[in-house]
């Protein structure tokens, strides 16, 4: 009876009742397992994450033949605590007892790669990579391309992979389906965006926010669907309420949600997340739209993601990338990248003294994402560093056992660990200021810093890339290229390690290319709203013109807008 109240309390979302009820049953050393699992799930629910992952683990203990997945949920919560160390011994586990799990080795390799454990990455990488190029069916299930991405550079592994997030694979039969429904188009192109990321504080908006306000009003309509969590809504600090008609769907089920954006008659769904946190995979694949296309949030293919084109440039996509994607590249004719030259802070410079940083010597810079940081960026990166004297390396990395792993990981390798000088965040408008403060900014391979490269840019810090061969590798050299600054892109990894050496031991050049990438921020393409918009609408424009003329989609260039003849800004 106990039991059976709980569950009632459990599914009518009242989990602090349901664990008052479960407390004598948890109290027994005995507990059965249907009674530890669902006080794990209450508290997950009410996101009490180290207790759910305390209650996983006593299923683990209760359950043997159950017992990796149990495990691995345990790590899943831990994950969300500062128990680090725990979430991985617990991933390791899961992973590596019984039977092989997808879930299990899932868990297992985004712990190596969130807590830079780089020695045994490298290593799991190598057996992972072997297991891949062989073909092995079960391991192109394993990793969520977001995470695949961040280290497997191989388009031709990156397109074959079949883990979906939240979501099942499209089929030829309901693209047909979607793509058959009958669609009358009007003067005006309706444009809807899909998106979780709806707040300009988010990285997404800071980005394409100023697309958002700059779209033809004669010519289209725009609609914004959000679903966007509450708590990313409550960081915004006043744009969201200016981006125009913005339609809440977060509270409706996909049917629901899908009933809706169709009822709004949209000639071209833009979705802005991929394989990206918060995507709604099933939702797209339900069939909003006559054009359905795939922008900014996921540089990749969107693979099960009915998507018929996706937003590229020739950077990231070359020719040889077509067979790779299931949908048809649309590439605009700079850079991919749409960027807010209106609304983005521009501050003043900090001094290295406000910035904790060294008054002397020069300062490598990284504030990209923790997981981009692989095996083979590590060793550049300490390869730069013992070939530039009393040159520091400043990165972004707030947890504490990562911190720890990669202090361990620089000692190994001879370095002193004060050349490592750790950041934390900051409110945008300080982190730009900051920035002015670093000497070169170093990237990250294969998956490049994207927003973080921009923002360095904007910043007027010179970031120093290689060329890529996938998408999310390729970015910073089609930023440096739109910013018209293709000097700081090496042609491999030892010419990033010598270019690296050779502006750090050049003030006079270093000086120079930080003047160019100031002189060029208003008057090169890489910022210019207002043209990166109108080549957007270019594509959009050419999408419906196929698809009025009864044609498939197909490959798309869009044509160069004439060059400014002066700056957009002063």
């Amino acid at each position: 009876m106990i039991l059976q109240n709980a569950l009632k309390s459990y599914h009518a979302g009242k989990y602090r009742q349901s664990l008052t009820l479960l407390s004598p049953l948890l109290a027994k050393s005995d507990a059965g397992l249907q009674t530890v699992l669902l006080a794990a799930q209450c508290h997950a629910k009410a996101e009490q994450y180290a207790d759910a992952a305390h209650y996983y683990g006593r299923a683990s203990e209760a359950d043997g033949g159950k017992e990796p997945l149990f495990k691995t949920l345990a790590a899943a919560m831990l994950m969300r605590t500062n128990e680090s160390k725990q979430a991985l011994k617990a991933a390791r586990h899961a992973a590596r007892s019984g039977d092989f799990n997808s879930d299990g080795e899932e868990a297992y390799r985004r712990c190596l790669h969130n807590y830079l454990c780089l020695e045994e990455a490298a290593i799991e990488d190598q057996r992972f990579l072997q297991k891949l190029k062989s073909g092995e069916p079960a391991f192109f299930a394993v990793e969520n391309p977001f995470d695949h991405i961040s280290w497997c550079a191989d388009e031709s592994i990156n397109a074959r992979l079949t883990r979906i997030q939240k979501g099942k694979a499209f089929t030829a039969q309901s693209r047909a389906a979607r793509r058959a429904q009958p669609h009358v188009y009007e003067d005006k192109i309706r444009i809807g965006y899909l998106s979780s990321d709806f707040s300009d504080q988010h990285a997404t908006m800071r980005l394409f926010q100023g697309v958002i306000l700059r779209h033809d009003p004669e010519k289209f309509e725009v609609t914004l669907f959000c679903h966007t969590e509450q708590k990313v809504i409550g960081t915004d600090k006043g744009m969201r309420r200016k981006y125009g008609r913005l339609i809440p769907i977060s509270h409706l089920s996909d049917e629901k949600a899908a009933q809706l954006i169709r009822k709004h008659k949209i000639d071209i769904l833009v979705d802005l997340k991929g394989h990206t946190k918060g995507a709604r995979v099933d939702l797209i694949n339900l069939g909003l739209a006559p054009i359905q296309v795939a922008y900014l949030g996921f540089p990749g293919s969107g693979n099960g993601i009915d998507c018929d084109y996706v937003i590229s440039d020739p950077i990231v996509t070359p020719d040889s990338s077509k067979p790779h994607y299931h949908e048809k590249l649309c590439r605009l004719p700079e850079s991919y990248q749409s960027n807010d030259d209106t609304h983005r802070a521009l501050t003043p410079a900090a001094t290295r003294a406000e910035a904790g940083l060294p008054e002397t010597g020069i300062v490598f810079a990284s504030f990209n994402a923790i997981r981009k940081i692989t095996p083979a960026t590590a060793r550049l990166w300490v390869t730069i560093l013992n070939s530039v004297p009393d040159s520091v390396l400043w990165m972004m990395c707030e947890n504490e056992f990562a911190r720890d792993n990669f202090l361990q990981y620089v000692t190994d390798e001879g370095l002193d660990e004060s050349r490592v000088i750790f950041a934390k965040s900051l409110a945008y408008d300080l982190h730009i200021a900051r920035l002015q403060a670093a000497d070169i900014g170093l990237d990250t391979f294969p998956y490049n810093g994207h927003t973080t490269t921009s923002d360095k840019l904007w910043a007027g810090l010179p970031v120093v890339t290689m060329k890529g061969s996938h998408f999310a590798s390729r970015v910073s050299e089609s930023l440096l290229t739109a910013l018209a600054v293709p000097e700081l892109i090496a042609a491999d990894a030892a010419g990033y390690v010598a270019l690296c050496k050779t502006l750090a031991s050049n003030p006079d050049q270093l000086k120079a290319i930080r003047d160019k990438l100031v002189e060029n921020r208003f008057s090169a393409p890489l910022f210019d709203t207002e043209r990166f918009t109108r080549h957007l609408e270019d594509a959009y424009i050419r999408m419906i013109d196929r698809e009025k003329a009864g044609l498939e989609p197909d490959h798309i260039d869009v044509p160069a807008r004439p060059a400014r003849t002066a700056p957009f800004r002063k």
